[in-house]
């Protein structure tokens, strides 16, 4: 069984000087997909993690959708 690797290289120039990204331009986030500015979220394969699967990004999005429910009562 052969490997291969594919490169990914996220669309998130956009977002520099908004949020922090890595030296690859993925999205540092925190464990509830918050980035380093408040009310941004993250969820996917624009975030840095060692781990880049559908069945990740899907849990990823739930955390990013609770934690952006929270962020807005709490805020607005």
């Amino acid at each position: 069984m052969s490997s291969h690797l594919w490169k990914f290289n996220p669309n998130t120039a956009f977002l520099r000087g908004l949020v922090d990204l890595n030296e690859n331009n993925y999205i540092i986030t925190d464990e509830n997909m918050s980035s380093t500015t408040p009310g941004v979220f993250a969820a996917g394969d624009v975030r840095a993690k060692p781990l880049k699967q559908i069945a990740t990004a899907v849990g990823d999005g739930a955390i990013a959708g609770v934690s952006a429910e929270k962020y807005i009562e709490e805020n607005f």
